[in-house]
């Protein structure tokens, strides 16, 4: 019994250190989409994909380093990761909003980053089957 919770524990701090590292790049997409922002004019509609298509990479990333920190129960370890990512965003972000708001589009981006992160675990498996 006392070997499973530093497992249990490790294996939680290697998917939280694999979030925060997936939310460093989150951020760093969206600078560089802001600066990019500043010299080209796009609708709302677009932004939004976008900003979409940044937290799918992100997401993608953060389930890469959890395959290689951890074997086994990837798409376990991946829905963890997607419910952790999505949290951490919405705090950060609800900081340098200035406000906490709960609306529906929480619960899509929980949704978004749930399913990001087991698409983006079937591919790494997919991947990683094709190399060995």
């Amino acid at each position: 019994m006392d070997n499973v919770k530093p497992s249990i524990l490790s294996s939680f701090l290697s998917i939280l250190k694999a979030c925060l590292i997936g939310l460093v790049v989150t951020l760093l997409g969206i600078v560089l989409f802001a600066i990019v922002l500043k010299f080209v004019d796009l609708s709302s509609n677009v932004i939004g994909y976008i900003n979409d298509a940044i937290k799918a990479i992100s997401l993608f990333v953060t389930v890469l380093i959890i395959k290689k920190a951890n074997n086994g129960k990837l798409l376990l370890k991946s829905i963890v990761a997607g419910v952790i990512y999505a949290v951490l965003t919405f705090i950060i972000f609800s900081i340098l909003n200035g406000q906490v708001v709960f609306n529906m589009s929480v619960l899509y981006d929980l949704l978004f980053s749930i399913i990001t992160a087991i698409i983006g675990s079937v591919i790494v498996n997919l991947l990683n089957r094709k190399s060995a």
